[in-house]
């Protein structure tokens, strides 16, 4: 495992550092008696509130922007924080080794927007979302256009690709009826959409030797 940890990329131990460490301030607190209140305060202060970009109450001046960024690295318990970080630390190391760190970074930064966006436009709930899985799902959406563009230059076929993304699909839907609906698909989807997009401006096809 520390072997393992030690090939991450820089900006992806950073990410998950950041959000162990809030998720286990989150989890101490209520150990030692002060139950959900203080991760009550940091989905308050840093939760994705959709409302915040309809003219809704901020709390601090810059939360409707600051929101898009905080919201990713906060957790609603340690199986949610498990899950997205096992997910980035497999699929964060195949996008970072075919671009430069500051295309990384920008991919990571416009998967947040786009799901941020996205369950702002399509939620009709006013519930905070949290949590990196917006972000996940926009390095698959780059994985995803960049294997679809080499199998066509290949002239391979895209079967397996398509079986790939139905069962992504139906994984996100029974998550969702599992959980009670509080799955934000929305946010999976904007992430999605926003990882193709850049997966289609930064493919290049792949040197052979």
């Amino acid at each position: 495992m520390s072997t393992e940890w030690s090939r991450q990329p820089t900006p992806i131990r950073t990410f998950v550092m950041v959000c162990v460490v809030l998720e286990l301030i989150a989890f101490v607190a209520q150990m030692v008696g002060f139950g959900t209140q203080v991760r009550n305060v940091m989905i308050a202060f840093g939760g994705f509130w959709p409302g915040a970009l309809r003219g809704g109450l901020e709390l601090y001046p810059g939360q409707a922007i600051l929101m898009f960024a905080t919201s990713v690295v906060l957790h609603g318990g340690l199986l949610h924080l498990f899950m997205n970080m096992v997910g980035l630390m497999w699929l964060g190391p195949m996008v970072y080794a075919r671009v430069r760190q500051s295309t990384f970074l920008l991919i990571i930064g416009l998967s947040a927007l786009g799901s941020g966006f996205a369950y702002a436009g399509l939620s009709q709930s006013g519930a905070p979302m949290v949590g990196a899985s917006g972000v996940l799902f926009g390095l698959v959406g780059v994985l995803g256009f960049w294997e679809l563009r080499d199998r066509l230059v290949a002239r391979s076929g895209v079967d397996l690709l398509l079986k790939q993304a139905l069962a992504l699909l139906a994984l996100n839907v029974v998550f969702s009826f599992l959980a009670g609906g509080v799955v934000a698909w929305q946010a999976h989807l904007g992430g999605v959409l926003a990882g193709s997009m850049c997966g289609a401006v930064t493919w290049r096809r792949r040197r052979v030797r």
